[in-house]
């Protein structure tokens, strides 16, 4: 949007009072976040003309109009008219953009946020059905990009100086089921690419990534791809995997860490709700036990939270929501521990990593090796977008402490 803003004649500031108006891009996958944005939009609108894109507008259309009447709405499949939609707001006029429209039809140009980051969505839209979820509800049903627009993305980006290409998705695993493909065919795809670059995968399901194991852990031995994956548990109880309508069991899901982990060393991020209903102290204790036993690097916690039009918010077993806080706080105490040993066991390690952007607060710069474990180095002359051979001497819970041993060639 801002590249298409740029282009027809707009410019950005990044001091809000010069601005003519303000574009507020939305995300409602949870209850805080949504409440949170709404607020933002309350206070905003007494002093500016707004446009409200993204997730927002798409679910809860009402609520805009009613709260915001004169603001533009963009849902999340037309932000290719974000110009028509200043033009409107300037000249005083409605403009509801929220239909949907489950197509990829060009490559969007981008104004990268980090240069050295290309950003390719492969596909839209979810094929699950969870409980607690309304990213159905914004996205659709799953439709996938042809593997000739992420290929001449990929080769875009590249082109461009990207280094890192991340495939994003609602659930990268899924890819390709609509046009018989799959995930690890367009990343081999992607990997004959001439040039240096490291491909990272976004979030996927383990239902889906069971499906294409074999394949899968092939495409993560290639060493333009990192050994990474964001694999949401949610909860370590089949009896709250079956309430969520979550497509697995919790050995699945082990057996498919384990295998991932079986041959090298390997990064899993993951994400766990608390507190969902019905959840007993039994169930909670498994989540527990599971977490234990993986050893996960990073762990997002979310406290359940009712989204509206979902099969969860209806149900009569809601816990308490200081039962929910306190144990939201447990498994935060966990996690921590558990990623700073995980992180400690680097210590010592030894390898390349590649030099991706510099953190002002730290005076340092932050550099990913094969595995995306962050690495902090001290030292801001370093070369960004180049490869270093580097040493790990100590080790923070989000971040590894390095040193510099010399330049890759």
């Amino acid at each position: 949007m801002s590249y298409l803003l740029l282009e027809c004649g707009h410019e950005k500031t990044s001091t809000i009072n010069k601005a003519d108006l303000i574009i507020l891009n939305t995300c409602v996958v949870k209850a805080p976040t949504e409440n949170k944005i709404k607020d933002k939009i309350r206070k905003l609108s007494k002093n500016y003309p707004l446009i409200i894109t993204g997730c927002l507008p798409q679910v809860m259309s009402d609520w805009c109009k009613e709260n915001v009447p004169d603001a533009a709405l963009i849902g999340v499949d037309h932000f290719f008219d974000i110009c028509y939609a200043v033009d409107a707001v300037i000249n005083h006029k409605n403009f509801y953009k929220i239909s949907r429209e489950q197509i990829f039809s060009e490559e969007p140009k981008r104004i990268r946020a980090r240069e050295l980051t290309g950003i390719i969505e492969i596909s839209k839209g979810c094929t699950g059905q969870c409980t607690y979820c309304i990213v159905r509800l914004a996205k659709g049903p799953l439709v996938s990009k042809s593997s000739e627009l992420i290929l001449h993305e990929a080769h875009t980006a590249i082109t461009e100086g990207c280094k890192e290409i991340w495939l994003t998705a609602q659930d990268t695993a899924s890819y390709g089921v609509d046009i018989d493909s799959n995930l690890p065919e367009i990343v081999n795809k992607i990997v004959e690419i001439p040039g240096d670059f490291i491909i990272r995968i976004g979030m996927m399901n383990a239902d889906y990534a069971l499906q294409i194991m074999p394949e899968l852990k092939q495409m993560f031995e290639h060493p333009k791809v990192y050994s990474f994956i964001h694999l949401p548990l949610q909860a370590g109880s089949d009896r709250v995997l079956t309430n969520m309508k979550r497509k697995y069991t919790k050995t699945e899901y082990e057996n498919l860490i384990r295998e991932l982990r079986k041959e090298r060393n390997f990064t899993i991020s993951t994400d766990i709700i608390t507190g969902f209903p019905g959840e007993s102290d039994e169930d909670f204790a498994e989540t527990k036990e599971l977490m234990e036993r993986i050893k996960f690097d990073i762990v997002n916690i979310s406290k359940y939270g009712d989204r509206k039009g979902t099969v969860a918010s209806r149900s009569r077993e809601k816990i308490p929501t200081e039962i929910v806080k306190e144990r939201s706080a447990e498994i935060s105490k966990i996690a921590s521990k558990m990623t700073l040993e995980r992180n400690k066991n680097w210590i010592g390690w030894q390898g390349k990593a590649l030099a991706l952007r510099i953190d002002k607060k730290s005076s340092s710069v932050l550099l990913r090796n094969r595995f995306y474990k962050l690495i902090a180095i001290q030292d801001t002359t370093l070369a960004l977008g180049k490869w270093y051979e580097v040493k790990i001497k100590d080790a923070r819970k989000t971040r590894l402490i390095g040193e510099l041993i010399s330049a890759v060639e």
